[in-house]
């Protein structure tokens, strides 16, 4: 990871829980941007969460955020990069989330969707955003808007 897309966690990292906060306000919101450090496992680990699905896995994504209600915990990955987002970056996500299923799933460029804009806008490729039992969820892909510390909602695919 680089310096500069480091300085964007903190940013993500709020709007993160200021997204999941209002979504899923019967939730108690856990956010965090220690798993771009530390591996998800260890970091669940620490706050007294265990996901067995993640034990052993050495993942670090790099912003998550963490929904408990009663008994259940689901997580939420946000990748970011701060570069032009590539098939490989997708394939990065992509594979996280088809391991621990997340509730949510987000890869955020301060750089726009590079690559990604034609496999998804040309060939009309939004079934690679797939995931979870049945494929029901999407994961979100997106350009990051430092002015406004918000996603650029005009830039997410799949459109809200």
């Amino acid at each position: 990871m680089s310096k500069e897309e480091e300085e964007l966690y903190p940013d993500i990292e709020e709007w993160l829980r200021v997204y999941l906060t209002e979504k899923y306000s019967a939730n108690k919101i856990i956010t965090t941007h220690k798993t771009c450090r530390q591996t998800l496992d260890v970091c669940l680990r620490d706050l007294g969460i265990e996901i067995k699905e993640a034990i052993g896995l050495s993942i670090k994504v790099d912003i998550v955020g963490i929904l408990t209600r009663g008994q259940k915990v689901q997580l939420v990955f946000v990748e970011v990069k701060d570069q032009p987002l590539t098939l490989k970056d997708l394939g990065q996500l992509w594979g996280y989330t088809q391991l621990l299923n997340p509730a949510e799933s987000f890869l955020i460029s301060s750089k726009g969707l590079g690559a990604l804009e034609r496999i998804f806008k040309i060939y009309k490729r939004e079934d690679l955003l797939r995931y979870g039992p049945g494929h029901s969820s999407m994961m979100k892909v997106c350009k990051w808007n430092t002015g406004s510390g918000s996603i650029d909602y005009g830039s997410l695919i799949p459109r809200l």
